[in-house]
C-alpha cells in the first residue's frame, strides 16, 4: 500500500473531478488509466469520456496502456495489488463495452484520449459558425508569423 492511497482511491470516484500533479515515476498514468476505466464503466458511450493531456506523446502512452488493460482484463490477477485492480476496472469496461455493444477493442477511435489542442481543434471543427472559423483549423508547430500577423492587424484595427 502506498502513503497516498486514500488520495488515489478518492481519484477513482466518478462524482468528483481531479488533476492529478506529482513527479515523474509517481504513477501518475496508472492512476489516470484507472480513472479512465472507472469511468467507462459508468457511461452509455465511450466518447463521453474524454481525457486530455498536452503532448502527444502523452496522449499516445495512455491510449496504450488504456488498451493494454482491456487486452490483459482476462488474465488471473497478479500480485500486484495496482495492477489487480485495473485488470479489475477493465473487467468492467468490458461488460459495458459487450451490454452496449461499444467494440471498444475494434474501435479505439471511440476513446477519446487527445491534446487539449485536438480537444480545441475537435470542437472548433463542430461549430463552424459560433467559432468563426470557415475552414478545418490545423495546430501551426511555428506560429511566429502568425503572431505578427495578429499584431499588425490589431494594430491596424486600433
Amino acid at each position: 500500500m502506498t502513503p497516498d492511497n486514500r488520495e488515489r482511491e478518492e481519484a477513482l470516484d466518478p462524482a468528483r473531478s481531479f488533476i492529478v500533479e506529482a513527479p515523474a515515476g509517481s504513477g501518475k498514468t496508472s492512476l489516470l488509466v484507472q480513472r479512465y476505466l472507472r469511468l467507462l464503466s459508468t457511461v452509455d458511450r465511450p466518447e463521453s469520456i474524454v481525457a486530455m493531456t498536452f503532448t502527444r506523446k502523452a496522449a499516445a502512452e495512455l491510449r496504450d496502456r488504456v488498451l493494454e488493460a482491456l487486452a490483459e482484463a482476462g488474465i488471473e490477477d497478479p500480485l500486484d495489488e495496482h495492477k489487480a485492480g485495473t485488470r479489475k476496472l477493465a473487467r468492467e469496461v468490458l461488460k459495458q463495452d459487450a451490454k452496449l455493444g461499444w467494440n471498444v477493442r475494434g474501435d479505439t477511435a471511440r476513446l477519446q484520449i487527445q491534446t487539449i489542442d485536438s480537444l480545441c481543434a475537435m470542437l472548433t471543427r463542430q461549430m463552424p459558425i459560433v467559432s468563426h472559423l470557415g475552414g478545418a483549423p490545423r495546430v501551426v508547430e511555428k506560429p511566429a508569423e502568425l503572431y505578427h500577423l495578429a499584431a499588425r492587424q490589431t494594430i491596424h484595427d486600433l
